[in-house]
């Protein structure tokens, strides 16, 4: 999320921002800027749910 004060946008940096996409291999995964992701192995295969819910919980914590 940005916020706009006056002219300038100012990144919430915050808290994280993860993303959930669709591998190759039909399952999910989510990822983010600070580098944190869910488990890509491929014996691990996350349902959407699953890779959303880890998202919300990642985006949950404070960034450092």
């Amino acid at each position: 999320m940005t916020t706009t004060t006056g002219r300038h946008a100012h990144p919430d940096l915050a808290h994280h921002h993860p993303r959930v996409t669709r591998t190759r291999l039909g399952s999910w995964t989510w990822e983010c800027d600070c580098g944190s992701a869910s488990a890509r192995a491929a014996l691990v295969r996350l349902t959407w749910r699953q890779a959303f819910i880890g998202a919300l919980i990642h985006s949950a914590s404070i960034a450092p």
